[in-house]
């Protein structure tokens, strides 16, 4: 029998330890307007949800195509805003390392970055050092002179987290 249910809310009773769930059947959709989550949990994997591309043809992984970790800093290695980092090291002129606050799942994490106050800057990502789930280090390599130069930059850590 086909019907339309309206509510304007679905809530869980407060004695019940079990979390209330709301279960839409393959073919259905939920539709309308906003719709406000806290988690977004895979069903037949909690750690892996599909996203349908814009034309349709294609999904990707949501989990896998976000970014895990990034950082800005100034001139004076200095962090000015970032997200799952813990700490970033002046290690010497032109040379920082940046330690996330979660771990990754492994050392091939990718990791790139760009200069945002001199366009004669090259950004090199764990390149002289033993790379670890936690530490990348990137440094500021002036074009003109070859020499490692603080100025401000950004990076970008992208993999599976542990």
């Amino acid at each position: 029998m086909a019907g339309t249910l309206s509510v304007q809310k679905i809530q869980g009773l407060a004695s019940s330890a079990t979390p209330t769930v709301v279960e839409v059947s393959s073919g259905h959709s939920i539709k309308g307007g906003e719709s406000h989550f806290d988690t977004l949990k895979g069903k037949t994997t909690a750690g892996s949800i599909n996203v349908q591309s814009e034309g349709e043809a294609n999904t990707t992984n949501l989990q896998q195509g976000l970014t895990k970790a990034w950082f800005t800093s100034n001139s004076s290695m200095a962090l000015t805003d970032s997200f799952n980092i813990a700490s970033v090291t002046d290690v010497s002129a032109g040379q920082l390392g940046v330690t996330t606050s979660t771990a990754f799942a492994n050392t091939t994490y990718s990791s790139t970055g760009s200069g945002t106050g001199d366009s004669n800057i090259n950004i090199v990502a764990n390149w002289n050092e033993t790379l670890t789930t936690t530490l990348t280090r990137f440094g500021m390599l002036k074009i003109s002179n070859q020499t490692y130069t603080d100025t401000g930059t950004c990076g970008h850590m992208c993999g599976d987290l542990a």
